[in-house]
């Protein structure tokens, strides 16, 4: 289509933020979201606007990726914080090899610090 510049897409992935160029009403690039929708200003310049686009896919990407989830080993729903994390922390605390001794790490995924006289 002429006149239509839009970012580049790969196959497979889900609707992206476009650029497009409309002269009427007001002449320049605009930040279209997936539903066709203008999510931006007027700008002068497709670098510009390309760089917002991004920005917004961004953003979009990153809220789809957290939320609840279910894991992948029982199912449990839990509160996921991104793609990254696909099992829920009962599940995941399974596969410890020194879990039979009573040995747990640290909440935040860090060992404790070793005690020097124990």
């Amino acid at each position: 289509m002429r006149g239509r510049a839009t970012t580049p897409r790969h196959i497979g992935q889900r609707p992206v933020y476009q650029v497009e160029y409309r002269p009427h009403p007001v002449r320049g690039y605009f930040v279209v979201d997936p539903e066709g929708r203008v999510a931006s200003g007027a700008y002068g310049n497709r670098d510009l606007a390309a760089a917002r686009a991004d920005s917004l896919q961004r953003q979009a990407d990153a809220a789809a990726r957290r939320g609840p989830r279910a894991g992948l080993c029982c199912g449990s729903v839990f509160e996921s914080e991104g793609i990254h994390n696909r099992m829920c922390g009962p599940c995941r605390g399974l596969g410890d090899p020194l879990g039979a001794y009573g040995y747990q790490g640290a909440g935040a995924g860090r060992k404790p610090r070793r005690s020097s006289g124990a």
